[in-house]
């Protein structure tokens, strides 16, 4: 499958980038970035040295739009660190870098050749998707479908009580692509989800025990008790050390904001559905907007599950999937990638590593 991935990479962006890499049937035909997690140029200098290190040094990367449509940007580098990866050194993958705007250059130029063939997967804030449907109107009737993490329903936000991060970046963004969707046929509406769903999967340090002895080398100690910020990994896979250094600053994140000592791995998710991972899922359509206003409902996305508005749905929104084959997925995807091609594994070992979410 064709697919173009648009991030903000972040962590958890990174391990969608490595779930794709993975997967010989995804054709990545290119990534863009935007700003959220931390800035659409780093998030791309991000993406590069990431997909370098998976073995897809290939594949172009664009640096999207830096600002938002309406209100200032934002980043987060308590979340992600100060350069978006927790404490991972990165290599230099700058010759993948791509010049120009991915709108005109990346996303309608495959839109258009390839009407019905490509995926768009969005992670970050959706300023580059509503660019591009600005640009475009048939976008939604030229992807084979587009798929967003992003909103929260019904469920606490975790950037204001009600607002999920990537909506509350850019909230006008997330309204105009909603609405840009709206009373299209239910196969050509956005997959959207949301925090609600994708907080329900938490990798945990007992899973990347279990990805080290797969792969065998040794990981180093990650818990509650680890000092801080700790020596960097070098367990002979730069891979591996890449996703321990930085899972290790995502983990004390989530302990230090009573979540416990893991990861919400949010991006992960919303790339294993684009993929179609055999996740369980369902979904829902309904009619979402988002609040726009400033205040302490900004990027409020909210869905209109007993109709009570009167309008057709805008997109289908995930209500379930099952954790432990999220998490399996990636145990697979890293074995194979740091095997180079010494096969996955989709026996006992891969679901016993996904059973330490339990651990």
């Amino acid at each position: 499958m064709r697919l173009i991935a648009d991030v903000d990479t972040g962590i958890d962006d990174a391990l969608a980038l490595v779930l794709l890499a993975a997967r010989p049937d995804v054709d990545l035909v290119g990534v863009s970035t935007t700003t959220g997690n931390t800035t659409a140029a780093r998030a791309a200098r991000n993406s590069a040295a990431v997909l370098a290190l998976a073995g897809r040094p290939g594949v172009p990367v664009w640096t999207g739009s830096g600002r938002p449509l309406v209100v200032e940007p934002e980043t987060t580098p308590q979340t992600h660190g100060d350069e978006g990866l927790g404490r991972a050194a990165l290599p230099d993958a700058s010759g993948a870098l791509h010049p120009g705007d991915p709108i005109t250059g990346l996303w309608l130029p495959q839109l258009r050749a390839h009407p019905g063939e490509t995926t768009l997967l969005v992670t970050g804030p959706l300023t580059n998707l509503a660019l591009a449907l600005r640009a475009e109107p048939r976008l939604p009737r030229l992807a084979r479908r587009v798929v967003i993490m992003g909103g929260s329903f019904n469920h606490p936000g975790n950037t204001l009580p009600t607002s999920e991060w990537n909506a509350w970046c850019d909230p006008h963004a997330a309204a105009e692509v909603y609405a840009a969707f709206e009373g299209l046929p239910a196969e050509r509406l956005p997959l959207v989800c949301p925090l609600n769903v994708t907080e329900t999967v938490e990798l945990r340090p007992g899973v990347l025990d279990g990805i080290a002895g797969r792969i065998g080398v040794d990981a180093p100690h990650l818990g509650p008790d680890a000092p801080r910020p700790g020596a960097p990994s070098r367990t002979g896979s730069a891979l591996f050390d890449l996703l321990i250094d930085a899972l290790r600053f995502y983990f004390e994140f989530h302990a230090d904001h009573g979540c416990g000592y893991l990861a919400q791995v949010h991006d992960l998710l919303a790339a294993e559905v684009a993929v179609g991972e055999p996740l369980g899922a369902r979904a829902e359509a309904l009619w979402v907007g988002v609040e726009t206003g400033a205040g302490i409902t900004r990027g409020t996305t909210v869905a209109d599950v007993r109709r009570l508005l009167g309008r057709a749905p805008s997109a289908r929104v995930l209500t379930d999937v099952d954790p432990a084959a999220a998490i399996d997925a990636l145990v697979r995807a890293v074995v194979s990638l740091s095997t180079r091609g010494g096969g996955a594994g989709t026996g006992r070992g891969a679901s016993a590593v996904a059973e330490g979410l339990a651990t």
